[in-house]
């Protein structure tokens, strides 16, 4: 044992008759979640391959992985004692928004910088086929994407690459506050997959950049501590109120203007830069 070295202490060989790649770990055991954990841990930025790219078979994974009948237990155990969780798991509200629906908004309203958006981008709203969700889970994840760009703006940031990190934060600062950590933490699973391998990357490639991109977690994890449950409201109903005003009748809080864009302009954002980014 003195020639081990001590951090490699304690190992003990576990035998199996399988004859492919196997772990006690279904995330470690799927070859879909493997190549996307290294390919966006490692990698850099280039238009050859989309950050967004691996999405797509990211999600499939997830809703394969993902326990369903134990966040259907916990969102029925979490629904007894919370009357607006269960009219929303009962409803199960999907928007039909569409890209028309938005040209009347004022353009400094929510349904106006939206639409503004999707218009300097050439995009329209359902970037994620909608599906009839079978699950709690399954629609948790739906509604999610249908209310992400709103997330964006309540928060106070603009579309950019590094602007993502906010709404992600925000998602887990909002949902272990209002929900018990387990079911926090089956809720977060993708969004964990999605945003964690940024930091890493950033930190590898592009360090200048990671203690804006750090501020930025810690902003957005605030405002979703801080905040009411984000994910129950239907913002759809409300898009003629102006940014200020969704926030104060949803219970947005803590939420400052930040330019993530002139923040994405470079990949050597430094801190002093990020301070000057705060414009309200």
């Amino acid at each position: 044992m003195d020639d081990v070295p001590y951090l490699m202490r304690g190992r003990r060989t576990v035998t199996t008759e399988s004859s492919v790649l196997i772990s006690s770990s279904k995330f470690l055991n799927d070859g879909r979640v493997r190549e996307w954990v290294v390919d966006q841990n490692l990698r850099k930025a280039g238009d050859d391959v989309p950050l967004t790219y691996g999405i797509p078979s990211l999600i499939a994974a997830m809703r394969e992985l993902q326990d369903h009948d134990r966040i259907e237990f916990l969102f029925n155990e979490a629904r007894k004692d919370w009357p607006e969780l269960d009219a929303w798991l009962s409803e199960r509200f999907l928007s039909r928004l569409t890209k028309a629906d938005l040209e009347k908004c004022a353009p400094e309203s929510v349904g106006g910088v939206f639409y503004s958006y999707l218009v300097r981008q050439n995009l329209q709203i359902d970037i994620i086929p909608s599906f009839e969700p079978k699950s709690a889970f399954e629609y948790f994840f739906l509604r999610g994407v249908q209310i992400h760009d709103f997330m964006h703006i309540l928060g106070g940031v603009g579309f950019d690459y590094i602007s993502e990190t906010v709404p992600a934060f925000m998602k887990f600062g909002n949902l272990f506050r209002w929900f018990g950590p387990e079911l926090a933490g089956l809720l977060n699973t993708q969004n964990t997959l999605l945003v964690m391998p940024g930091l890493t990357r950033t930190l590898l490639h592009y360090p200048g950049s990671f203690p804006a991109k750090w501020k930025l977690a810690q902003y957005g994890m605030e405002v979703g501590r801080l905040s009411d449950a984000l994910f129950l409201p239907k913002f759809e109903d409300h898009l003629d109120l102006t940014p200020d005003e969704m926030r104060a009748k949803f219970g947005v809080r803590g939420v400052k203007q930040i330019d993530t864009g002139r923040l994405s302009e470079t990949s050597e954002t430094v801190l002093e830069d990020f301070d000057a980014a705060v414009v309200g």
